[in-house]
């Protein structure tokens, strides 16, 4: 009787929970960002867009994207993956087969970092690097690829990644605590790392 109460309780759990396809499933959001803005983004031969762009691609791994821009050097990518977590869920609750699916269908896979951001370089000396572009690339390149980890910090009140972006924007100690309370209500307001990025620039480095 236990041992039927047992198999009951991992089918429900299947079935509530699912595999790797079901949660995740075989594509994943990945945001792409850069400077200067409006940079072709080409994964694996296909142009997705150009940046600031926040898309779908589908879970595969061995990939690379390429960054374009006319009179800019391109710079190319890797498109990192790790073995989702609930391949092995598969495993204990879909056994073999399942796993087998996940693995072709490219669910296993997920990408880490899903954001990015990257500086070109232009072609031929730079006449000028103003301070003020400097410390705005710095803090976007921060924000975007700490973007998660800062966002629970803010939602905490507190951390190590909340405390270097109030370095990089160069916010005085007597206003941190002001400046904690705006950032944290700009991440409830928008999500995605472009968008707050952008909210966050034109608030402290205009």
């Amino acid at each position: 009787m236990r041992t039927l109460a047992l198999l009951s309780c991992l089918m429900l759990l299947f079935v509530l929970e699912g595999c790797a396809s079901i949660m995740h499933g075989t594509s994943q959001e990945m945001t792409f960002q850069s400077n200067p803005d409006d940079v072709t983004v080409t994964v694996t031969g296909r142009v997705i867009g150009k940046t600031p762009i926040t898309t779908r691609l589908d879970k595969k791994s061995g990939q690379s994207v390429v960054f374009t821009k006319e009179g800019y050097k391109p710079v190319t990518m890797e498109l990192a993956t790790t073995l989702d977590p609930w391949f092995w869920g598969n495993i204990v609750l879909g056994g073999f087969i399942e796993s087998t699916t996940d693995y072709i269908n490219g669910s296993v896979h997920e990408y880490s970092p899903n954001q990015f951001f990257v500086s070109l370089q232009p072609v031929g000396p730079v006449m000028e690097s103003p301070t003020l572009k400097s410390q705005r690339e710095k803090a976007k390149e921060f924000i975007v690829s700490h973007f998660e980890n800062l966002v629970a910090d803010l939602s905490k009140g507190s951390g190590e990644n909340v405390s270097s972006l109030m370095q990089l924007l160069k916010i005085e100690k007597d206003k941190e605590a002001d400046a904690l309370k705006k950032m944290r209500s700009l991440s409830e307001l928008f999500k995605d790392a472009p968008t707050f990025v952008d909210q966050v620039i034109a608030l402290y480095l205009k």
